[in-house]
């Protein structure tokens, strides 16, 4: 009996059709992070080759000169020698100069090689100089000591004679000026380097045929900068 009752159940179920499910929506994935932007700019990397051990040492010695000679600077940058038939010299920043080794063995002495150098430390001065706010720049001067300072006095109290010498200091001194200052010019700056590493102010002059040639050539400084190249170099 039970055996049939089963059984009738079971035919009853079989008869009843089954609501079929609808099919579930595709799954979207979502990114890591779904605010960010899309499109991102593709990084730009320049792959280049050292020079030969010999350039690189030669730019090294040429290098630390300059710099330990002048630390008034402020600067000091890495020079890196690379692999080119280009004669190209450049810096990408305030940290780092770049020079191909074609340019390296055209330069015939030392002197050649510390004018090229110099003469990017000399823009790299102006370029950080350009930035600078006047004030900053030139910030007024302190007055001297035996001057009187102003501390809420009747300035009818203090020395005649140091009211006068107060005013003769201000006129030439004044607080305030409406002339702007002007960037330092990177040749006379390159020119100072090389005096003080103890070479020929004219060593720069020399080597002008070197710095413009290297002007006519930016395979190398376009590929680091993904920029156009800089206005020519000539000589003032």
């Amino acid at each position: 009996m039970r055996q049939l009752l089963g059984m009738i159940i079971l035919a009853c179920i079989g008869c009843v059709p089954l609501e079929t499910l609808p099919n579930d929506p595709p799954t979207k994935q979502v990114a890591d992070m779904p605010f960010a932007e899309t499109k991102k700019p593709l990084s730009r990397r320049a792959s280049y080759a050292p020079a030969a051990r010999d350039v690189s040492f030669r730019v090294e010695l040429a290098r630390a000169k300059l710099i330990d000679a002048n630390p008034q600077l402020g600067l000091s940058p890495n020079v890196t020698a690379i692999t080119s038939n280009d004669p190209e010299v450049f810096h990408t920043s305030l940290h780092q100069v770049f020079i191909t080794d074609a340019l390296v063995r055209q330069c015939q002495n030392d002197g050649n090689l510390a004018a090229v150098l110099a003469q990017q430390l000399g823009r790299m001065v102006a370029e950080r100089e350009a930035t600078v706010a006047d004030h900053v720049r030139q910030p007024e001067r302190l007055l001297p000591i035996h001057l009187p300072i102003g501390n809420g006095t009747d300035s009818r109290e203090s020395d005649p004679l140091k009211q006068i010498e107060l005013a003769r200091y201000e006129k030439q001194f004044p607080k305030s000026t409406a002339r702007k200052l002007t960037p330092p010019n990177p040749h006379q700056v390159a020119r100072l380097i090389l005096e003080r590493a103890g070479y020929q102010r004219t060593e720069l002059d020399a080597a002008l045929p070197l710095l413009q040639t290297a002007e006519r050539f930016s395979v190398n400084e376009m590929q680091f900068k993904g920029s156009p190249k800089q206005n020519e170099w000539k000589m003032p």
